[in-house]
């Protein structure tokens, strides 16, 4: 399977990394073409850099949105007619920071960013929020964890989604886990009850 992956700052690298190593094929993209061209070749034959976003999605089945939320949907709008049909996963937390690091959030509170988002996108498009849960740091050393795998929450309120994303999930070495529909992306976002929880499956279950 192919997976476009938009985005190679420091969550979109860990993810491509990891898909990679589960057997997924990647076609990656980046305002920072350089970034894009030195995980490309970090990572080896599984990965081909694309001439743009566009053209990421040619014969991608998913795409991961590793993107700022600020800029989210800017590139959205620019990419929006390939996305009907495909999964679309957005791992971005509603923050931003300024020059002295303060975070601030994007949104109002209450409001959740997979709501927002599923605003952005066009219809037919298949939305999961995931693959932000985690830090970079501890993505990268959580997964593929034995003898108990560790679980990589997410939410969609499209069954189909659900089971597209479970199957990337996995191929980054996790065990999925569904907190519920998207208006619950709020508990996977930084400051949310499952934010970097790395818990096993029977510990999720009871979490959720």
């Amino acid at each position: 399977m192919t997976t476009a992956i938009i985005g190679t700052g420091g969550i979109g690298s860990v993810i491509a990394r990891q898909l990679a190593s589960g057997g997924e094929t990647l076609r990656l993209s980046s305002a920072d073409i350089e970034s894009a061209r030195t995980l490309a070749a970090e990572i080896g034959r599984a990965a081909v850099v694309a001439v743009d976003n566009r053209d990421a999605l040619q014969g991608a089945d998913a795409v991961v949105l590793a993107l700022r939320f600020a800029v989210l949907k800017g590139v959205i709008d620019e990419i929006a007619d390939p996305l009907t049909g495909k999964l679309v996963v957005v791992p971005s937390n509603p923050l931003a920071s300024d020059a002295q690091g303060n975070v601030s959030r994007l949104l109002p509170k209450g409001q959740s960013s997979g709501e927002v988002v599923a605003g952005w996108l066009p219809a037919g498009a298949r939305l999961a929020m995931a693959f932000g849960t985690l830090s970079a740091d501890l993505f990268e050393s959580s997964s593929n964890r034995s003898p108990e795998p560790a679980v990589l929450f997410y939410v969609t309120g499209d069954d189909r989604a659900g089971e597209e994303v479970e199957r990337l999930i996995r191929t980054a070495g996790f065990e999925p886990a569904r907190a519920g529909g998207i208006e619950q992306s709020g508990r996977l976002e930084v400051g949310g009850d499952l934010h970097d929880l790395v818990v096993g499956p029977a510990e999720a279950r009871s979490l959720i």
